[in-house]
């Protein structure tokens, strides 16, 4: 496997597709051990820029539920559907709001990590701040796969 491979797999696996690159990190950590540093900041990199796409996707989904309001009566149907499915009922914003953006460490987490990042972007938490924590997590992930197999 190419290390261009690892870049893509995982900043696919961290938007809302489903997949996990620690398979393919582990692979190819035992096919490279003198390579680890490398094959960890790739993956976290690329996992990385995965979460930062879906945190946009939130920020775009946002920017769209906002547009959609001003339209007319005939695309309400739309809106409602819209809303519907993606708008966070107030005790969750709640909740969301009361942890703030150090959710975001937890962004490596299966399932609920894509969700936290596309909940930031919807929010409209600070990109600066949502990027650095985004990245904290996901190398303290990929570092905890590598150590598991020995830093080598």
């Amino acid at each position: 496997m190419s290390w261009l491979s690892l870049f893509v797999y995982s900043a696919l696996a961290a938007t809302l597709l489903p997949g996990g690159s620690e398979v393919l990190l582990v692979a190819m950590l035992i096919e490279q051990p003198e390579h680890g540093f490398w094959l960890w900041l790739i993956a976290t990199l690329g996992n990385s820029l995965g979460a930062y796409v879906t945190f946009f996707m939130g920020g775009v989904l946002a920017f769209r539920l906002q547009q959609t309001k001003l339209q007319t009566k005939v695309k309400m149907t739309l809106k409602r559907r819209l809303e519907g499915m993606f708008t966070l009922s107030a005790h969750r914003v709640d909740q969301l709001q009361s942890y703030g953006v150090w959710l975001l460490l937890l962004s490596w987490m299966p399932i609920v990590g894509d969700g936290f990042c596309l909940a930031a972007g919807y929010l409209g938490w600070p990109k600066k701040l949502c990027l650095s924590l985004i990245v904290i997590g996901k190398a303290i992930r990929y570092a905890l796969v590598w150590v598991f197999l020995g830093w080598n």
